[in-house]
């Protein structure tokens, strides 16, 4: 019985992902095309992958990066099509159970998805209806960038470089804030548990800072209302400088 077109393609594409597979299925196809096909598939995915995790590459030695990089080809199945979510199938695929990483750096899932928070912040379309600032009251609703994202790591992502590359997890959670200005360059910020939570509460909806130091004080009932509100009005004001929070009259 003839194979169906589908399984004829899920067969090539189960070959091009490995590289020891035969080629005998198709012995139809000139030996040479199908090698320049499979180094054309594996160097576009290659180089979008690289383009997008600089720091992670440098990092590692150049038979750790290739390593990777092929058993990502090989083994992962991806959920989108497009080349433009590559960068976030190889996250999903550094964070599988069962992948084996003894050989690799603790923080190389904490840094790739880092690196990832960058381009997808880089990409984010930031409305014309956010602005800054002019001056704040308590009454007036805070609005965090909604280009933000606010991730939580074992590591110090952000710090991590080629003269400090940790070799043990910390022993508290890292927060860090990656969010895009309205010139458009992207920025980090390293956050304490406080100021995350705070922020967390903004990116569910915009609150003034009443309404957010009662929502803070329900969850740290060591501290006041007024505490909590007075210290995050210093806090909101640095924010709204580096235009983490914005106004949308």
């Amino acid at each position: 019985m003839a194979k169906s077109f589908q399984q004829t393609q899920l067969e090539f594409a189960k070959w091009l992902r490995s590289p020891n597979a035969s080629a005998s299925e198709f012995a139809d196809i000139e030996p040479r095309r199908l090698a320049i096909y499979r180094r054309l598939i594996h160097s576009n995915i290659r180089q979008f992958i690289s383009s997008g995790f600089p720091v992670l590459q440098s990092l590692l030695t150049a038979q750790q990066w290739q390593s990777l990089i092929a058993e990502f080809v090989a083994q992962h199945r991806a959920d989108s099509p497009l080349f433009s979510d590559i960068g976030a199938e190889f996250v999903a695929f550094l964070s599988r159970d069962g992948l084996q990483l003894d050989d690799y750096p603790g923080w190389l899932f904490d840094l790739a998805r880092y690196e990832r928070m960058e381009v997808d912040v880089q990409f984010a379309s930031l409305s014309a209806d956010y602005i800054p600032y002019v001056e704040m009251s308590t009454t007036q609703l805070l609005h965090l960038n909604p280009t933000a994202e606010i991730g939580i790591f074992d590591y110090p992502v952000a710090q991590i470089n080629s003269d400090f590359m940790p070799q043990e997890p910390l022993p508290t959670p890292y927060f860090v804030l990656v969010y895009q200005t309205p010139a458009g360059q992207v920025q980090f910020i390293e956050l304490n548990s406080l100021t995350a939570l705070a922020l967390d509460f903004l990116q569910q909806k915009p609150r003034n800072l009443l309404q957010l130091s009662e929502a803070l004080a329900k969850q740290l009932p060591d501290f006041t209302e007024q505490q909590l509100r007075e210290g995050f009005a210093a806090v909101a004001a640095d924010l709204a400088e580096r235009f983490v929070l914005l106004d949308k009259p």
